[in-house]
């Protein structure tokens, strides 16, 4: 896991990154305290980028992309922002010679985490339909939207065979021949489909575009390249403006920031929503129970009350959010808006250090931890470290140092 943050105001973004990452699962675990999330991307232009989820792009450390992309396009100017992240991104969908092979793997990575749940319900339900019907109704990737079945199929045989093998082994002969049609569907529909798995990247650019006043960021993630198709969208953007003054972005590990800028923890806030819904909805059945005088009007009032109680919530929602810009977003922004480059480093550093400190005191592992690093970009100075681990050049002598 990871914690990371961006703060932009008028003058300056400040970054700020854990180092901890965690490989392996299960009784395999190794930790990490010392992993670089945060990078300049050029020497000449103010940009930087910072990566959570998957450390690799198709197998490939994104730390050696990065690098490769500053010394060989980190020169070349962009007008915004939004053109840094589609530059760098056109840079690694072409860094190497990627393969069948390679896309097949990114294909395993990212449709694997569903084994158990293929088995399921192939063990529970003799079909594959109930989870191929729950995973069309899900967004399909919009860079795979013309990847169909056919083709899917065709690039892609090896996996069909390990999957058919990998199922076999967990229910032997209760992969009937229903299941069998039904796999292929299944793993086209997962291999589009638009879900977080352990096989996504995320990238945040953050900065000044050529064009652009005030900084800017675009937060980018992807699943490699897949039949040919470069699978990366946008998830997010911010431009600061005059009516636009700050913002305050947190990634991959988010709730303790959430909850320290806005003054309630998002968890709490949907399961109170949710328990208040179902008792208003609750003691409406009640009433009608009681009082309805025939099976027809009981009908009609039960889906009326179900509509009543999600307007209700709607209302209360509607309520709860206008509190928590005026008594916590509001003046959090407002702060922000005039904070000094140097004050928003130390603010997005301590964000990711509560991260931290609420994990560690949390159950189960640690996914947030070791030193943050912080940066500061501004138009004119640039990309601008504030804390960083020892550089390699402080640990072996002179040279380039780690993270550079």
């Amino acid at each position: 896991m990871t914690a990371e943050v961006a703060l932009l105001n008028k003058q300056a973004v400040a970054l700020a990154a854990d180092s901890k990452a965690t490989f392996g699962s299960g009784m395999s675990i190794k930790t990490y305290d010392s992993v670089d999330k945060l990078f300049n991307l050029s020497r000449t232009h103010p940009v930087g980028v910072m990566i959570y989820g998957n450390a690799e792009f198709m197998r490939v450390p994104w730390e050696v992309i990065i690098k490769e992309f500053r010394e060989r396009h980190g020169g070349t100017g962009h007008d915004t922002i939004a053109d840094w992240g589609a530059a760098f991104f056109d840079f690694a969908g072409t860094f190497h010679d990627f393969t069948l092979r390679d896309s097949e793997l990114a294909v395993f990575t990212k449709t694997a985490s569903f084994l158990r749940a293929i088995e399921a319900s192939a063990l529970v339900n003799r079909s594959l339909e109930p989870l191929i019907s729950d995973v069309e109704a899900r967004r399909v990737h919009p860079a795979l939207a013309d990847l169909t079945e056919g083709e899917f199929l065709r690039n892609f045989p090896d996996l069909l065979e390990k999957y058919q093998g990998l199922l076999h082994a967990r229910i032997g002969e209760r992969m009937n021949t229903d299941i069998k049609r039904q796999l292929p569907r299944l793993l086209h529909r997962l291999a589009v489909a638009d879900i977080e798995t352990v096989a996504r990247s995320g990238l945040v650019v953050a900065g000044f575009g050529g064009d652009e006043t005030f900084p800017a960021l675009v937060n980018l993630e992807s699943d490699g390249v897949i039949a040919g198709r470069l699978a990366v969208s946008v998830r997010s953007e911010s431009q600061i403006t005059v009516d636009h003054p700050a913002d305050v972005l947190p990634f991959a590990v988010r709730n303790v920031m959430i909850s320290m800028v806005h003054g309630v923890d998002p968890s709490f806030l949907d399961y109170s929503l949710t328990v208040f819904r179902d008792l208003i909805r609750a003691n409406g059945d009640r009433l009608i129970n009681e009082f309805a005088k025939s099976e027809q009007e009981k009908s009609r009032l039960h889906h009326e009350n179900a509509a009543m109680s999600d307007d209700f919530i709607r209302i209360f929602l509607d309520y709860l959010r206008d509190y928590i810009q005026d008594m916590h977003l509001g003046p959090f922004a407002s702060t922000l808006q005039g904070m000094p480059p140097d004050e928003m480093a130390w603010l997005a550093e301590s964000l990711v250090h509560l991260t931290s400190v609420k994990m560690r005191m949390s159950l189960g592992p640690e996914g947030v931890g070791g030193p943050v690093d912080t940066a500061v970009i501004t138009k004119r100075e640039g990309f601008k470290w504030v804390k960083r681990k020892a550089p390699i050049e402080a640990l072996t002598g002179p040279g380039m140092g780690k993270g550079d």
